[in-house]
């Protein structure tokens, strides 16, 4: 008895898209995996330029690496949080340092969470791809 890919499909964590995913990569979630991986390997580096930019209080800084990146969570369907750095893009076009305080909080927690999200399901992932070979 075949099963269909609905029945087979890998279920991906909150907040992860897992339809989202699912339609971006065509159900390919070895391609997926790969995707996680490559995300995860350049994911600390961008972490660290955001966190010393606030630090230096340099807001256009911190605004570009912000956007930079922005197009991870795309890729690896954390589209909450792809909005949540476009809404901090914006707010550092029309305000002052100190007035980004509580959102670049905000952001540098879902930041944090976001790359133990990504790793937890890239090794499922694998787990889930070996086990369909």
């Amino acid at each position: 008895m075949n099963k269909s890919l609905s029945d087979t499909a890998f279920s991906f964590s909150p907040p992860i898209d897992g339809h989202y995913l699912s339609d971006l990569y065509a159900g390919d979630y070895v391609m997926i995996e790969e995707t996680f991986a490559d995300v995860l390997k350049d994911y600390d580096g961008f972490a660290q330029v955001i966190f010393s930019s606030y630090t230096a209080e340099d807001i256009s800084a911190l605004k570009s690496a912000v956007h930079k990146i922005k197009p991870l969570f795309g890729f690896v369907g954390l589209l909450s949080i792809q909005a949540q750095c476009q809404d901090f893009e914006n707010a550092c076009q029309r305000a002052e340092f100190p007035e980004l305080t509580d959102s670049f909080n905000e952001l540098k927690v879902s930041l944090l969470e976001a790359r133990s999200i990504i790793e937890k399901d890239k090794t499922r992932l694998t787990a889930y791809n070996l086990s369909q070979e």
